[in-house]
């Protein structure tokens, strides 16, 4: 029978919150992106708030966090940020928290390095050497400078990031009021992305590790040009193997849901038709921008681009870490994808 997903709760629009279950609030944010929204999760603490993601740095979401406060904590002030990972969307307001609030962050350490490393954009957020990056692998001067203009829109800081950070490791249970969280860490959509589950309320909030509707972005990234992202998201599946389908999934995309083994199935069932498809692609040599139109369904634009050149490098280096592809750089110093 077809995997059929159970959503227990309705659509909220933005700046409104739910009480999904005792003491656990959903709120959904805007953002300034195709992905147009964000679920953010406030959670009683005791006396005080624990606050789960943080939205984007934006002058909207900080004046609904303040309407929200003022309405579920009764003004009260969070005394803990914990942020999955360093996406802006997930942890732009994490230093808006702490100079507004006093609020310490809690987030995997390679995690807190990488928002500071992308705020900087120097290193792993070097623009000019994710154009050449894109160039070598087949993207056209129309793509690359589609993705420029694009980053040129996003006017605000994409980060707001405190100094210090409270470092939380796979495995570790935390303690949110009278309820223990495990950490839940996986790899493929960032490095070391966290989820946390509570086995005693069958509460799982997932991030972007597992998403209901749509499919977490696993891109390659310039500076890891023989990495193999999606093999470490599928392989980060087993880490979820102990928690049961009646667990009540709360994503950072879409609708709070049940079915999470369903789900998983789902994902991995997508990926590997992906990598079929890529692999009978790559009977000649194909740069990964040739390949991009037979993985996407739909007209990639300007938005989309680094997304959809990224997903598809990983798919293919996927494809070259089973030894089903080579990749070999060619005389006009494009790089190509081949069968054996």
């Amino acid at each position: 029978m077809a995997y059929q997903p159970d959503y227990p709760f309705p659509r909220l629009e933005d700046g409104q919150t739910l009480e999904v279950a005792d003491g656990v609030h959903w709120i959904r944010m805007p953002l300034p992106f195709a992905l147009d929204h964000i679920n953010l999760w406030l959670l009683a603490d005791g006396d005080g708030w624990t606050v789960i993601d943080t939205g984007y740095n934006s002058a909207a979401t900080r004046d609904i966090w303040k309407q929200v406060l003022d309405g579920i904590a009764g003004g009260g002030a969070p005394a803990r940020v914990i942020c999955s990972h360093f996406h802006p969307d997930h942890m732009g307001l994490a230093g808006w928290f702490a100079a507004e609030f006093g609020a310490s962050l809690w987030m995997t350490y390679s995690e807190w390095l990488q928002a500071h490393l992308a705020r900087s954009r120097q290193l792993t957020h070097d623009f000019k050497r994710w154009d050449e990056f894109f160039v070598e692998n087949g993207a056209s001067a129309q793509n690359t400078d589609g993705f420029r203009t694009f980053l040129s829109r996003l006017d605000e800081p994409w980060y707001s990031i405190p100094q210090t950070v409270r470092r939380i490791r796979d495995g570790e249970d935390i303690l949110i009021g009278d309820h223990t969280w495990r950490v839940i860490t996986g790899g493929g959509h960032t490095h070391e992305h966290a989820s946390l589950w509570c086995a005693g309320r069958d509460i799982l909030i997932s991030g972007d590790q597992i998403l209901p509707r749509i499919t977490s972005n696993i891109s390659l990234w310039y500076t890891e040009p023989e990495g193999d992202p999606l093999g470490d998201y599928l392989e980060s599946f087993a880490k979820f193997g102990a928690i049961s389908d009646r667990t009540l999934v709360l994503p950072s995309h879409g609708y709070p849901f049940r079915g999470v083994h369903g789900r998983i199935g789902e994902l991995r069932d997508h990926h590997e038709a992906r990598l079929e498809t890529a692999l009978a692609v790559c009977a000649e040599p194909r740069t990964a921008d040739e390949v991009i139109p037979f993985l996407f369904d739909r007209d990639i634009g300007p938005d989309d681009y680094s997304f959809a050149i990224g997903e598809t490098l990983a798919h293919l280096n996927r494809l070259v870490s089973a030894g089903r592809l080579e990749r070999r750089r060619s005389a006009d110093g494009l790089i190509r994808y081949r069968r054996p």
